[in-house]
């Protein structure tokens, strides 16, 4: 069974010093997702992340190491963003240090964009991206935020 929700998810957090029932804005966030996709060495594997999310982590499940394990890149939009081993074991990304990544994965923009890797010849895993889902414009103000049922 699953269940699916608009992103962003927000959550709130309901007391306060006061504890009267209202949100207390400071201790508000927004749920983190997961999205994991297969590859085999060679050939180039594409997760779709959507427009305005921050990405915080990108991790390789390596099953099967590449013939010769190597560090290939790991871009966002054609934009390296880091490297990622391909030896055997669970890899975690090693992020470029600079401005330009940092901006790109602080907000992907207005659009949706692709993360891709290709690992090396023979390798076997599953990439795994973590982001949180925000509005396209980075903002986590809910849809229907103010709504109520009644």
């Amino acid at each position: 069974m699953s269940s699916t929700f608009t992103c962003p998810i927000r959550i709130n957090k309901y007391n306060n010093p006061t504890n009267d029932g209202t949100i207390a804005a400071d201790n508000t966030g927004a749920a983190q997702c997961t999205v994991q996709k297969a590859f085999v060495g060679g050939t180039e594997v594409s997760i779709t992340i959507p427009a305005g999310s921050i990405i915080s982590n990108v991790q390789a499940y390596v099953t099967t190491a590449a013939g010769t394990p190597a560090t290939p890149n790991v871009e966002v939009d054609g934009d390296v963003v880091g490297t990622l081993a391909d030896g055997a074991g669970l890899k975690s990304i090693t992020f470029t240090s600079d401005g330009a990544t940092a901006a790109i994965l602080s907000n992907v923009g207005t659009s949706d964009v692709a993360v891709t890797f290709t690992a090396g010849a023979s390798a076997v895993g599953f990439l795994s991206v973590t982001y949180t889902p925000r509005n396209a414009d980075g903002t986590i103000t809910p849809y229907g935020s103010g709504y109520t049922n009644s």
